[in-house]
């Protein structure tokens, strides 16, 4: 067989309000993807920060120094491994803002080269974070790819962005985890995973926390709809998978985009225009 063209890890691991074990947790599982010869690793929703209103009440008293020694570890490991690395956290603003919730994207050189924050905030994000406005895409290894977080699923407008773009790869970060049990998040958001993907003929890389009660484990999504890999619920793992996929043989319905309207807004809540927001390659 050809070496693959892209090889992707996505991983889980139960994310938690301790940003010292999280960093611990990120760099053995970046260790485990470039000794397995993956291109990029793809970390969950805040995987590093912790989940502001989820794993602690908010921000106020958070150490942000501490954010950034381990951001600034993390980046240096990725240059070491030579790892893409896209890393779910949080991104000070100052302190009459709060912050955003994000995704770096680190290249293989150890660079943050953009950041994407989260755009659609449900209620209980909009009490901790601002939001952000702007779509991050990406070539790595030929291959065009996308970033968004968790809510973001809900909103066809969203993926109909990047399907305009020529997005292949959808990164899509979640957390749907610490639930006192089951609830319509079981359901619906694989759901979502496998309608978005299919609707725009793309793969969706869906990855979560595995903290108890973890509404549905890590999944990536074929265009067709298909799932092609699922981990184990609960348990911190690697999913792998390599590009072009020649088993990927399903039907592809959907060839007729949705327009995209000039009027669209691609976010909720009011953005951030402080320097820190806009400056897409700082630290937090």
């Amino acid at each position: 067989m050809p070496a693959p063209k892209l090889r992707i890890a996505t991983c889980q691991f139960p994310v938690t309000a301790d940003v010292r074990a999280n960093a611990r947790c990120i760099r053995r599982q970046m260790r485990a993807a470039a000794q397995n010869k993956a291109h990029i690793l793809h970390t969950s929703e805040a995987a590093l920060s912790g989940y502001g209103g989820v794993d602690f009440p908010g921000f106020a008293g958070f150490d942000w120094g501490r954010l950034r020694e381990e951001t600034t570890a993390i980046c240096d490991l990725a240059r070491d491994l030579k790892l893409w690395t896209i890393l779910g956290s949080a991104h000070y603003l100052n302190p009459r803002q709060k912050p955003t919730n994000c995704l770096y994207l680190i290249d293989s050189r150890g660079r943050i080269l953009d950041r994407y924050d989260k755009s659609m905030l449900t209620g209980g994000d909009l009490k901790c974070y601002t939001p952000g406005d702007h779509p991050v895409t990406f070539t790595l290894q030929g291959i065009t790819c996308g970033l968004m977080i968790c809510y973001d699923s809900c909103f066809p407008e969203m993926y109909n962005r990047y399907r305009h773009a020529g997005v292949t790869i959808t990164f899509h970060s979640y957390y749907n985890a610490r639930h006192r049990g089951p609830d319509i998040l079981d359901e619906i958001i694989p759901a979502q995973a496998q309608t978005r993907a299919a609707d725009n003929t793309m793969w969706v890389v869906a990855n979560n926390s595995c903290a108890r009660h973890s509404c549905w484990p890590s999944m990536i999504v074929r265009p067709d709809g298909s799932v092609a890999q699922r981990a184990k619920r609960h348990v911190p793992g690697i999913l792998y998978h390599d590009f072009p996929d020649p088993k990927l043989k399903g039907w592809l319905h959907n060839h007729k985009m949705m327009v995209l309207p000039r009027s669209e807004v691609y976010h909720n809540g009011r953005p951030s225009r402080h320097p820190r927001a806009l400056n897409r390659q700082a630290l937090p």
